[in-house]
């Protein structure tokens, strides 16, 4: 009797311990990632099964880093499947995010320039389509960023999202939509809004972004709003 009762209480005693070192250990872990500098980024969407990517660049306009894609496109291969531009049984949906991919500026083969599910982007920068209302990013970069002035890039686009002057094929409607803000990385913490401030290729050729927006309508609106903050760190 005596020796089951020591028993009971050795084991609620190495239970105990080990309940300690755990809280102790995600505590310390998350005053470790407090500690860190830190991206955050909140966009209140209008509408779900929007395609994004968010991304980093200097004040000279070359591309830094990507932040967030989500993982449709970062890892199923939206964007490069193989078949052509419209087909219907399966072909890469180029016109999808293709500001973000072409400013990449990474060459998957014959010239697209989307992740293909065989060499998809990691899932510390994707998740899975946000529904519509609040969607929150918190991104920290894996290399040091040097003080001073960065743009940060939002590209959105949704399919079946035709108009009047936007009606490629059974899927392909008005292009994607890029917006955009700036934050100033150093010693202080430092906020901003994005605006909108072109779309992208109708059939995803190139990169370039289109200051014209005449002809678009609700791709517009797929976006309420942007808000990005960036945090230093403390170490």
């Amino acid at each position: 009797m005596i020796k089951s009762l020591f028993q009971s209480r050795m084991k609620l005693s190495l239970v105990c311990l080990f309940a300690v070192f755990l809280f102790w250990g995600s505590q310390l872990f998350a005053e470790t990632m407090n500690d860190q500098e830190a991206f955050t980024f909140n966009i209140v969407l209008a509408k779900k099964n929007c395609q994004i990517a968010i991304w980093l660049v200097n004040a000279k306009g070359e591309f830094i880093d990507t932040v967030y894609v989500t993982r449709k496109t970062a890892k199923k291969g939206l964007g490069n499947k193989g078949g052509e531009l419209d087909d219907k049984l399966g072909g890469s949906r180029l016109s999808v995010l293709p500001a973000w991919a072409y400013q990449r500026g990474f060459n998957y083969g014959g010239g697209n320039f989307y992740p293909s599910k065989d060499k998809a982007l990691v899932d510390a920068i994707t998740s899975a389509t946000p529904k519509a209302g609040e969607f929150v990013w918190v991104w920290r970069s894996t290399k040091p960023l040097k003080p001073g002035k960065y743009f940060y890039n939002i590209e959105v686009n949704k399919s079946f999202d035709d108009n009047e002057h936007h009606n490629y094929s059974w899927y392909r409607g008005q292009p994607s939509v890029i917006w955009q803000g700036s934050l100033i990385i150093g010693k202080k913490i430092s906020e901003s809004n994005a605006k909108i401030i072109g779309h992208g290729d109708v059939a995803g050729a190139d990169g370039k972004i289109s200051s014209d927006l005449s002809s678009l309508t609700t791709a517009l609106h797929l976006i309420k709003k942007v808000e990005a903050t960036y945090k230093p760190g403390n170490n």
